[in-house]
């Protein structure tokens, strides 16, 4: 039997990331992003969730832009798995897209992981970066029923095509 529990995870991730690291330019930018997670609990102790957040990616190097991102994970007594897309749309409207894969044995409350492009349009089709960051739970505003979570990213890879 299941029992329905809401609650509030960070954006945290993991991303396997297969060969070597990609080279190229490095930046780094910032993402505040409110998070909405439903829980459900299974007989066997573990948690299911789905996820998805609304949010900013500020990056000097790469323009600002709305980010969305949705998944979803468990959480066991070994540890925590979280996969999630994520699109990012700039104030000129082209899109990028993110990969986030996590797996790592703690709670989620804090920690590090890692993204990677997985395309895009305009001047961000034909990317290829990765993201190291850390991210870390905010104050819960009150009256919101979403977790505020902050990640600080550093990023090596290919920049923006330049606009013309």
């Amino acid at each position: 039997m299941f029992k329905r529990l809401s609650g509030i995870l960070a954006v945290a991730s993991w991303v396997a990331v297969s060969g070597s690291a990609i080279s190229g330019d490095s930046w780094e930018s910032t993402s505040a992003v409110l998070a909405e997670i439903e829980v459900t609990a299974t007989e066997d102790g573990a948690k299911v969730f789905s996820y998805k957040n609304h949010g900013f990616l500020l990056s000097a190097a790469e323009g600002d832009g709305v980010m969305t991102c949705t998944g979803g994970g468990v959480i066991t007594e070994a540890g925590t798995m979280l996969r999630l897309a994520c699109e990012i749309s700039d104030k000129d409207g082209d899109k990028r897209y993110l990969l986030v894969d996590r797996s790592a044995k703690d709670d989620f409350a804090q920690g590090q992981g890692f993204m990677k492009s997985a395309g895009g349009t305009g001047k961000h089709a034909g990317r290829k970066y990765e993201c190291h960051y850390e991210f870390s739970y905010m104050p819960k505003i009150e009256g919101l029923p979403y977790a505020p979570v902050v990640t600080a990213n550093s990023c090596t890879g290919d920049l923006p095509a330049a606009s013309e």
